[in-house]
This record gives C-alpha cells, sequence and structure tokens, in this order.
C-alpha cells in the first residue's frame, strides 16, 4: 500500500504543478508558453525514464533510491520558482525558464520508471495509483489556484513528493516530516514576505503602464485556473481602475455616482455608435462585460435592461471591489450579472434582444503575441454568429467590437452563414478615425442585422465624426467586400487571394485568431516548435538505436518501439481533442479541467487495475474504433445538448468519457508488463519513449487542430491506436516462444 501511496502522491503533484506553471507562464510571459509548459512537462517525465534506462548498468533499482528521487523532487519545486523569479522573466530568458522547469519533471519521472521497473509485473495496478493521483490533481487545482493563487499552490505542491518519499522509505520518514514542516513555513513566509511571488515581464502591459505611471498602484491581485487578475489604480479620470488579465489584457472600472443623468456624455462615445440604429430603450445583451465599460454605454444609450455575461467570477468579484465608487454598476436594477460562458447561455436562453455585444473579449495584445493562433474561441465561429443572429428580435444587431485586422474573417463569417447577397445587406463595419499603431491599431465595430439595413440607417452610421466607414450598404463598400457582396468575386477566390487566412471559422477548428498563410501558425511559432521537436526527435532516435538489448531479434524491438509511441501519440491526441469537444458541451473551461479531465484519468486507473484478459490487439482496435464514433459523432451532438441543464450535460458528458477513458488504460500496462526480457528493454524506456512522444503528440495534435479541425486530429489518434493494435503482435509472439519451446521438451 506504501508503494501505491508514493504512486499516487507522485503524480497527484506533478499534474498539479504542470497546470500551475500553465498559469505561472501565462500570467509572466505570453498565452502560448502556458502550453510549451506542458510540453516541458511532458518530456520531463520521458526524458527521466530514458535517464534511468542509460544508467541501469551503473544504478540498482532500489525502493530506497526511487524514494531519495521522490524527496528530491519535491525540494525542487520550491528551488525551480525561487530561481524563476530571481530573474525578471523576459522572452529571450526561456530556455533558463524551461531548464529549471523541466528538473522537477525529470526527477519526477526517474522515480516513477524506476518503481514500474521494480515492480513491472504489477503495472496495472501501479498504473491505476499513477492515473488516479493525476486525476486527483486535476481536481484539487483548481481549488487550490483559487485559494492560495498560483505561486504558493506550486510552493504546496511540493508537500505530497516529500510525504511520498517517506512513504516510500523508513529511512527517509525523518526527514520526510522535518520537510514538510519546512514547505509549510515557506508558504508562511512567502504569504508575509513574497519571496517567491512572480513579477511581469517587461512585455508585458501591466508592468510597461505601471512603469509610465509611477503614482500607479497594485490595489488588489487574484487567480483562479482561467487567469490572474490585478486591480491597478491611479489613472487620469474617469478611469478609476484597470483590471489586468494575465498582467497584458485590461479591461476599466470606470468611475459613477449611479446615476443615468451622469453618463449621458457617453452617447458620443465610439463605442456606443451602433446604438444609434438600435430600437429605442433595447434589451442589451453584453457577453464578456469586464470591468463594465460597455454596460455603462449600453445604460447611457437608454437601455431598458443590460444583461451582462461573464465567465470569469474573479472578474465580477473586482469590479464589485470598487463598489459605489462605481456606481455598484452590477448590483444596478438594469443590469442582470449571469455567470456563465456566451454560448452557452445564448443555446439555453429563450430570451430575444434588441443588441447582442461583445467587446474586445481578447486583447490585442494576446492576439499580436501569436499566442492565440493556438487558443480555440467559440464566440467567433459561424455556428456562435448563428446563435446570435436567431436571439435577436426583429429589429436586433449583433455588435462586434475588435480590431481592423479581424474585418475580413468576421466578413467571411457572415457570408458562409447567410451567403453574399444577403450579408451585404445586412453587414456594416466602422473604423475608429485615429491613427493606430501596432501597440494601439485602430478599434473597428461590426454590426450585422436581422434585416437590411435602410438608407436613414447607414446616413447615421455615416455621420459618426470618430469613425470612418469600411461597409456601409448601399451608400459605401470598400474592396474587396464589395466585389464579394456583388458577385464579381466568389467566396472561393475572395479567400484564396486574400494576404492572411480569412476562411470562416467552425466550432471544429475555432481558431480565429490564426491567420497567417497557409496553415494558420506564425512564424515564429512555427520556428519555437521546430527548436523543440528537432532536438526531442534527434536524441530520441540515437536512444533508440542504442536502447535495443544485443543479440536479441530487430524485428520484436521494432514493433515495441512502435507499439509504445504509438500509445504516447494516440492517447494524447484523443484526450486533447475529446476534452475540446466537450468544452463547448460544458461551457465552462473549469468543469472540463476539474471533471472531465479527471474522470478520463480516474477511468484510466480504472482500466488499467482492471488488467482485462482480451488481447493487446483487440483493446487498441476498440479505442481506435470508439475514438472515430466519437470523432465522428460529438461536433454534431453536442450543440444539440446545450438546451440541456448544467447537471444532466455534465452526468452524459461522464457518461461519454469513462467508457474511452477505462480502454485507453489499459494497452500501457499490459505492454509493460512484457518488457524487460528477451528483445525488450526494461519499463524504463519505454516510459521514456511514451513521454517524449508525447510531447510530439501534443503539439501535433494542436497543429493539426489549427489547419484541418479537431474532428481529423482525433480521428488521427485512432489511427494511431490502429498502429499499435499492428504492433502488439510482438509480445504475443516473444510470449509464446518459451511456452513452444517447453511444450517441445516435454
Amino acid at each position: 500500500m506504501s508503494l501505491y501511496v508514493g504512486i499516487f502522491l507522485v503524480t497527484l503533484s506533478g499534474l498539479m504543478l504542470e497546470i500551475g506553471l500553465t498559469r505561472i507562464f501565462s500570467a509572466t510571459i505570453w498565452y502560448h508558453f502556458a502550453f510549451v509548459a506542458i510540453s516541458v512537462a511532458l518530456l520531463g517525465w520521458g526524458l527521466g525514464g530514458f535517464a534511468l534506462h542509460l544508467a541501469r548498468a551503473r544504478v540498482a533499482f532500489t525502493r530506497e533510491r526511487a524514494a531519495l528521487l521522490t524527496l528530491l523532487y519535491g525540494l525542487s519545486i520550491p528551488l525551480a520558482l525561487w530561481l524563476m523569479v530571481r530573474l525578471p522573466f523576459h522572452p529571450d530568458r526561456l530556455p533558463f525558464y524551461f531548464a529549471v522547469s523541466l528538473l522537477p519533471f525529470l526527477l519526477a519521472g526517474m522515480a516513477l520508471s524506476m518503481l514500474f521497473a521494480i515492480e513491472r509485473r504489477n503495472a496495472g495496478r501501479l498504473y491505476f495509483a499513477d492515473l488516479l493521483g493525476a486525476s486527483l490533481g486535476a481536481l484539487l487545482v483548481t481549488f487550490l489556484l483559487s485559494w492560495l493563487g498560483g505561486e504558493n499552490a506550486v510552493l504546496l505542491v511540493a508537500l505530497a513528493p516529500v510525504v511520498a518519499a517517506g512513504a516510500l522509505s523508513r529511512r527517509l520518514r525523518i526527514a520526510s516530516g522535518l520537510l514538510s514542516v519546512a514547505v509549510l513555513g515557506l508558504l508562511v513566509v512567502n504569504g508575509r514576505m513574497g519571496y517567491f511571488n512572480i513579477h511581469s515581464a517587461p512585455t508585458k502591459g501591466l508592468y510597461r503602464h505601471m512603469a509610465a505611471r509611477p503614482g500607479s498602484k497594485i490595489e488588489l491581485t487574484g487567480w483562479n485556473t482561467y487567469s490572474r487578475i490585478d486591480a491597478v489604480t491611479g489613472f487620469e479620470s474617469p478611469y478609476l481602475a484597470r483590471l489586468y488579465i494575465d498582467s497584458d489584457a485590461w479591461t476599466n472600472v470606470l468611475a459613477w455616482d449611479g446615476r443615468l443623468e451622469s453618463i449621458a456624455w457617453m452617447r458620443d462615445w465610439y463605442r456606443s455608435i451602433p446604438f444609434r440604429v438600435a430600437p429605442q430603450h433595447p434589451a442589451t445583451l453584453i457577453i464578456g462585460p469586464g470591468g463594465g465599460s460597455d454596460v455603462l454605454v449600453a445604460l447611457a444609450a437608454g437601455s431598458e435592461k443590460v444583461t451582462a455575461v461573464e465567465m470569469n467570477p474573479l472578474m465580477l468579484r473586482f469590479a464589485r471591489h470598487f463598489a459605489d465608487r462605481a456606481g455598484n454598476l452590477y448590483d444596478h436594477p438594469r443590469v442582470e450579472p449571469i455567470l456563465s460562458e456566451g454560448r452557452t447561455f445564448i443555446r439555453r436562453t429563450d430570451r430575444l434582444f434588441d443588441v447582442i455585444l461583445m467587446g474586445f473579449v481578447d486583447s490585442w495584445a494576446a492576439v499580436a503575441s501569436g499566442g492565440l493562433s493556438l487558443s480555440e474561441n467559440h464566440l467567433y465561429t459561424v455556428e456562435a454568429l448563428r446563435a446570435y443572429y436567431d436571439h435577436l428580435t426583429p429589429e436586433g444587431e449583433v455588435v462586434i467590437l475588435r480590431w481592423d485586422v479581424d474585418v475580413p474573417r468576421l466578413v467571411s463569417n457572415a457570408v458562409a452563414m447567410l451567403g453574399p447577397e444577403e450579408a451585404g445587406k445586412r453587414t456594416a463595419v466602422l473604423l475608429e478615425n485615429v491613427s493606430g499603431s501596432g501597440e494601439d491599431p485602430p478599434q473597428m465595430i461590426f454590426i450585422l442585422r436581422k434585416r437590411p439595413f435602410t438608407p436613414e440607417e447607414t446616413a447615421l452610421l455615416a455621420a459618426s465624426p470618430n469613425a470612418r466607414p469600411v461597409i456601409l450598404p448601399g451608400r459605401h463598400v470598400e474592396e474587396p467586400y464589395a466585389s464579394l457582396f456583388s458577385g464579381r468575386t466568389s467566396f472561393a477566390r475572395y479567400v484564396a487571394e486574400a494576404q492572411t487566412r480569412v476562411d470562416p471559422v467552425f466550432d471544429d477548428r475555432p481558431f480565429f485568431f490564426a491567420r497567417q498563410k497557409p496553415w494558420g501558425l506564425p512564424h515564429s511559432m512555427r520556428i519555437g516548435f521546430q527548436q523543440i521537436l528537432a532536438p526531442i526527435l534527434a536524441l530520441c532516435a540515437l536512444l533508440l538505436f542504442l536502447g535495443k538489448p544485443r543479440r536479441e531479434p530487430v524485428g520484436p524491438y521494432a514493433a515495441s518501439i512502435l507499439y509504445f509511441a504509438s500509445l504516447g501519440v494516440g492517447f494524447i491526441a484523443v484526450e486533447l481533442s475529446l476534452l475540446q469537444h466537450l468544452t463547448l458541451l460544458l461551457g465552462h473551461p473549469i468543469f472540463t479541467l476539474s471533471i472531465l479531465l479527471f474522470t478520463l484519468l480516474a477511468s484510466g486507473g480504472l482500466g488499467s487495475a482492471s488488467g482485462g484478459r482480451r488481447p493487446l490487439r483487440d483493446i487498441c482496435l476498440a479505442v481506435a474504433g470508439l475514438a472515430a464514433v466519437y470523432a465522428l459523432a460529438l461536433p454534431r451532438i453536442v450543440t444539440a445538448l446545450l438546451p440541456l441543464p448544467l447537471a444532466l450535460r455534465i452526468a452524459i458528458a461522464i457518461a461519454l468519457v469513462a467508457p474511452l477513458g477505462f480502454l485507453m488504460g489499459m494497452p500501457f500496462p499490459r505492454g509493460l508488463q512484457a518488457t524487460g526480457q528477451g528483445p525488450f528493454p526494461a519499463p524504463p524506456f519505454y516510459w521514456g519513449l511514451n513521454g517524449i512522444l508525447s510531447v510530439v503528440g501534443s503539439i501535433a495534435t494542436m497543429v493539426a487542430a489549427v489547419i484541418v479541425g479537431f474532428t481529423w486530429a482525433m480521428l488521427g489518434g485512432a489511427a494511431f491506436y490502429l498502429v499499435a493494435a499492428v504492433a502488439s503482435s510482438a509480445f504475443n509472439r516473444v510470449a509464446a516462444a518459451p511456452a513452444r519451446i517447453e511444450a517441445k521438451a516435454a
């Protein structure tokens, strides 16, 4: 039992550390480095197995040594965090940060692979403890981040491996107890002194804006699984505060006395232009209201009721922090705040709105970083636009406020939904009449009406002194939109001749910000992936060449490589694609992370513990078949399930995930049981191979999803399980050989 407890605590801490680091990297550098942090974790687990394989001739595998590695893993967590905060975050120092964050996962991978090597006959039960720990880690980390914040959550994670070391070795129990107290002491000290508190990079908006305004100060800071939010005060009136999301994107909290008369000036504001052609006293829905600027604009424009749908509970709490200084905006009788994701709310409600507005739900800074090229967003897809459109009154309008670079793709979405001619009658686009820059580009207003615009309405829009028309039906339409709407240019030609990717975005490939041709990935990101993958694949090739046992046949060894490599790529591809499909169903990433990832890993652990009597080939074929069915069916049924109550949607999602997770938990431990004999190296070798190929698989899955969509990415994962099914026959032949020899001797 102590062995299982030790493995459980190591993987519990490993997944919590992985997610904690993604939040820290996202809050301090750029969003897409959060994705790379996951790759660093997977690489560390894999390299731990390979390191142990290379040292097998010089190091005896014992539980005491595994316990010592576990203790070092626990100590390396606060050390890594301390080293990262010693140097101010800067993209040029990425190799240093990643090397430092790699160390804990490397030690954890060595400890786990040593334990699997010692007890490979019980690999199924060990893998059960492994996946159960990881699943509970996914569940607990959401609460730790909200309760303690990013830095303290990472510090507390170190407690689990320190306790695990004591469980694995009696000799280390005194040291384990003393170090556990020391970890708790670090939490107390950091809470008072802030020695481990992170600082944003100089490239972040929070850093630059506070440097430019010496009188500003951080009044409030909070963390959760969505983001870190800092409330900064000290700006010019009427800006009461800025709420910085992950140290960069911001939303304003405006000073207000609660009287509608005092915000009458907002009717002349640029962002109020769409309300000039809206019905009088409109019923307004605002998706992603943030600090509340758009809510105030809607109230100033005469909205009878403003429904504000905000996904991040921390945002509402921070906005309410300013209370009567901000007019108690989210408690105003005309404002109804709803904590939900926009697509989920709009799909479940039967209410109609005169104005549905989304104002800068994603920031320019995030787009400029290139990070959101790999960040899916279901708010800007064709299916989303159709859902908004269907919830408009006959005189209603959908309004999207973003940047000038977003115009071509928003037009494409409208054309994909309505056709060129009808979209041309109902679409209006205006640009802010300012000289923008890369730091602060011109803002854009996109309006899609339920009915065609009238000449009187386009005249009102054209008369706006602070906006320049790009598309005004019947009055002014710039190219290439004029040719597209009139039919002189086909939609396919419009997409092909654009300088960037402007094809419409659908739920299956919801990467609205992936604009760079030909694949949607920024050049810097492609170079970054090459820099990650090239050394990984080179190292993998070297170790595969050196890993074959001497005087053993090449065929079974090569088949085993193919088997475990296919499991590494296939598992992560199916996992990421499955969770992506179900994120839309549940409407909250927090549910996907805490509930579905928990279900997937826990059911995988149960599958591992069950052992199973079916041949490996049959199990892999079952995974491939079920994954293929899910890949084709989920995009079609998820939208239909959205109107159901949340509890029922969660139950359905769990019921969908559990059978696939149960089957996916079997092939890896069953394969490990056959290793360590004949042409098959010991388990640490395959542990390392599986981990490193998971890095390749995670990057390949996201790139494939950006290019061709999650359905094809998941079908690719299913194909790798087909390859594993074929390669699994090598284990059967080698296992059968001794039996044939014994039969002949008898």
